[in-house]
């Protein structure tokens, strides 16, 4: 007690193990033990009887983006459907709990309530920039590890009612909030990488991905405009910007495509996946082509029909710059395509 703010009080401290206890006072462990027991639940009785401290139940829409991303690219890379499979249930959770399907807007948080129940306040908070960003991204990742596309069309959803809210048509990049917030003075856009990442980070490489994705051409060119905004950071401090230097590489060296043209649960199928899972290439999007020209991205990306099976074997095609490589069937040959368009 340095500052003498605890005088005349008592504080319970553990100074000593338990054998030095014993030791001190000359008794046994096992009665040491039982005192210690007896302690303990008086002191719990009567704090039972106190008021009790508040506690945190919140569940944020961000942080469980952030999460689900986390186990998506593990589940993926590590080939381990029980972290997919968890991911999956989390972002169900928040298109639940998290999601105005009547607005097509985010949720900022719920809460548990009794009986581990979910609870949301009578006025629910709307969602901030970094609630949209996290959760696209995680979607985007989410699809790639389960090849699941209604968490695309979730996710450009999503994007559109970000750019509705918070992008600023005349000085580029989003502002954190939006505008219906009337306490709300000055509208700010977060500028650096710090513990998370800003979410106008997470948004230039989001906007790069889903324009590919969705064939929305119009969503690389607002990654441009963010990445120009953003460009006197980028320039003097780019440590302080780690994420969005990412996107600005990914910008430079054009995405490509891995498209895989066969059934998910084949064999051969799985063996492609696997193939580009297990080499580090950031600036590229995995696609599966199931063959189902009703899908979601058979609609958005017509050249997909285009692309056959080989032999009645899965095919990978590489894709970059609306051009496809020749057709592979084996994991080799899709390993020396992809790390030649690496170099």
């Amino acid at each position: 007690d340095p500052h003498g703010e605890l005088k005349n009080q008592n504080v319970l401290i553990i100074r000593y193990s338990l054998d030095l206890t014993a030791a001190k006072f000359d008794l046994e462990m096992g009665k040491l033990e039982d005192v210690l027991g007896k302690c303990r639940s008086k002191l719990f009785e009567v704090s039972r009887h106190r008021p009790r401290p508040h506690l945190d139940s919140k569940m944020l829409a961000s942080w469980n983006g952030l999460m689900i991303s986390g186990f998506a690219r593990a589940g993926a890379v590590l080939q381990d459907k029980s972290y997919v499979q968890r991911a999956e249930r989390a972002a169900t959770f928040l298109r639940t709990h998290l999601f105005d399907s009547s607005s097509k807007r985010l949720l900022h948080s719920c809460y548990r309530g009794d009986e581990r129940m979910v609870e949301q306040i009578s006025s629910p908070i709307p969602g901030f920039l970094d609630d949209y960003a996290f959760v696209i991204r995680s979607l985007i990742d989410l699809y790639e590890a389960s090849f699941d596309q209604q968490w695309l069309e979730w996710a450009v959803q999503l994007q559109e009612a970000q750019d509705r809210l918070f992008w600023d048509c005349e000085g580029f990049a989003y502002f954190t909030n939006d505008t219906s917030d009337p306490s709300v003075l000055i509208r700010l856009k977060e500028d650096q990488d710090g513990s998370e990442p800003s979410a106008n980070s997470v948004s230039a490489s989001n906007l790069l991905r889903l324009s590919t994705i969705a064939g929305r051409p119009e969503w690389a060119d607002k990654s441009r405009q963010l990445l120009a905004a953003f460009a006197k950071r980028l320039k003097t401090i780019p440590i302080a910007l780690p994420e969005m230097v990412t996107a600005l590489m990914a910008q430079h060296h054009t995405l490509k495509e891995v498209v895989i043209r066969g059934e998910l649960e084949a064999d051969d199928t799985q063996e492609l996946i696997q193939c580009v899972n297990s080499h580090y290439s950031p600036n590229k999007i995995l696609l599966l082509a199931d063959g189902n020209h009703q899908s979601f991205l058979y609609k958005t990306l017509p050249f997909l029909s285009a692309l056959q099976m080989k032999g009645d074997k899965a095919t990978a095609y590489l894709c970059q710059d609306h051009t496809c490589s020749l057709p592979v069937t084996s994991a080799e040959e899709l390993q020396s395509l992809i790390i030649k368009s690496d170099k």
